[in-house]
């Protein structure tokens, strides 16, 4: 059993201009069985002495956990294994969040009858500069379905929020390996959508920011790339794309792989586990050279 309905859970990395914003929203929070589970990726700013002054106001259940530097997915890891809350709601140390947010989930999550089938809740984003919906909304047909189907065969586009159910997530930790501080949430994601629905809600829950020190901004340089190249390594192996349901992407996989490999000079070949795939990636490697010539001058150290 676990002690709150939500663990809300916030990675960060060097983030004390950015925490008090979301601090005052959790306050705001229309729903209050959660807890604010922190993990600080080896921040070297003032992170822990500003949590350290949320707690002592006690006016939310925070822990405060701080860990050396491995980049979010790992963060991750360690949110997972230390949440007390049966949902694991990602919040990011730059997001907002609506007031509603987990009545919301909660609502929808009591509708569903085989909860068995399914593994969270996803939600809308909202851009913090204007309001508006990030990406597109889901189709009213597709509320029920695999989270990869929404955007590799419904067209759906942009951030989502994504609520997982914490007992699902353990079974599906991200690989940790030495050297790589960033690695795509896709790795996971995905993979569990093979054997999971989500239910989906078309109504905004996280508000989000892109900032200049984010991942998103800085996705094109050299260490972000080798991340890349290790997300499509893992995603061929785990044959996260069958051909019979995505067979778009199955192909783009070995593209992607040879792409991103040259963009970080990354050598993950002798590591793709089945002979067939080693195939696919020999015979999709010219395109994936095409697109690392077009990209390679774009790079960052």
């Amino acid at each position: 059993m676990y002690r709150y309905k939500f663990t809300i859970f916030t990675p960060t990395y060097n983030r004390e201009y950015t925490l008090s914003k979301l601090y005052e929203d959790l306050k705001k929070q229309t729903y209050n069985d959660f807890e604010w589970l922190i993990v600080d990726d080896g921040s070297t700013d003032n992170t822990e002495e500003l949590v350290k002054k949320f707690i002592e106001e006690d006016v939310l259940d925070i822990r405060y956990i701080k860990k050396v530097n491995g980049g979010k997915h790992t963060a991750i890891n360690t949110g997972v294994k230390n949440a007390n809350g049966e949902f694991f709601f990602i919040v990011d140390s730059d997001d907002g969040l609506m007031p509603n947010s987990m009545d919301l989930v909660i609502q929808e999550w009591n509708k569903v009858e085989n909860k068995d089938e399914f593994c969270g809740v996803v939600g809308l984003c909202s851009k913090m500069e204007d309001g508006k919906t990030l990406g597109t909304e889901i189709p009213d047909e597709h509320l029920i379905c695999h989270f990869a189907e929404l955007y590799y065969k419904f067209g759906v586009k942009g951030d989502k929020t994504i609520v997982f159910l914490t007992d699902i997530l353990k079974h599906y930790p991200f690989p940790e390996r030495e050297g790589i501080k960033f690695l795509p949430e896709s790795v996971v994601w995905y993979e569990i959508s093979k054997y999971y629905k989500v239910i989906c809600i078309n109504e905004p829950m996280i508000i989000r920011e892109y900032l200049e020190d984010g991942l998103t901004r800085n996705i094109l340089k050299k260490s972000a790339l080798k991340g890349r190249a290790l997300e499509y390594l893992y995603l061929t192996n785990q044959n996260t794309y069958p051909f019979k349901d995505f067979p778009y992407m199955w192909i783009k996989n070995y593209i992607n792989l040879a792409r991103y490999s040259l963009l970080s000079d990354s050598k993950y070949f002798k590591e793709i586990n089945k002979i067939s795939d080693k195939f696919m990636y020999i015979l999709c490697f010219p395109l994936g050279y095409y697109k690392y010539l077009r990209q390679k001058k774009f790079v960052k150290e």
